[in-house]
């Protein structure tokens, strides 16, 4: 009997402990978390051809768990492809540098686009459209942008520290011509999921 009471009182609490313990274990866990974003940018000195140098463009925009934010980065153009019996040029691009999304209390989602090198499942693709040819022979067209987000975890900050996942954009610019260095306006949206630490 004695030894019975004894044994009782110690894993009795030993019991409660672990309990506790399995309850914070799965509160800590990573939550997966549906994200969603939408916004309008520019790129001021247009869009680089393959070759040249990465160009910067800039966004104003909501997303869940950013709210209100805005973005900055660059761009390159990997390869353009024209193929004479379709009409398509056709073509592969990536973020030039980590594009960076602040939200309005200064956290930082910070991503690469379209790089395999950081993450993608396959380089960003992009369509364009002819709408003009101009007497010096210029193309005015519009692009169809698509690529996959990958926020890198080490460089995030704030909420999104240690963050995982991956989401797919797409973006669509106004008329441009085509190797202009004029400003090209573009909007875009996306969605897919985030995995936040805690």
């Amino acid at each position: 009997m004695f030894c019975k009471s004894r044994f009782n009182k110690v894993v009795g609490p030993l019991t409660a402990l672990a309990v506790v313990l399995t309850l914070a274990c799965h509160k800590a866990q990573a939550q997966v978390k549906p994200f969603k974003v939408t916004g309008e940018g520019v790129a001021p000195f247009g869009l680089p051809l393959p070759g040249q140098d990465a160009r910067p463009h800039s966004i104003v925009g909501n997303a869940t768990h950013l709210g209100r934010h805005t973005g900055e980065g660059s761009v390159k153009t990997d390869s353009v492809v024209f193929d004479p019996t379709t009409g398509r040029i056709i073509g592969e691009f990536g973020s030039g540098a980590p594009f960076v999304f602040t939200g309005a209390n200064g956290d930082e989602l910070v991503c690469y686009y379209g790089r395999t090198d950081f993450g993608a499942s396959k380089p960003g693709t992009f369509e364009l459209t002819i709408l003009d040819v101009l007497p010096d022979g210029s193309l005015v067209v519009e692009a169809l942008f698509i690529a996959e987000f990958v926020p890198q975890p080490d460089e995030c900050t704030g909420m999104f520290a240690g963050v995982t996942g991956s989401w797919v954009m797409y973006a669509t610019t106004e008329p441009f011509v085509l190797g202009s260095n004029d400003p090209v306006n573009y909007s875009w949206q996306g969605q897919g999921s985030l995995t936040f630490a805690k």
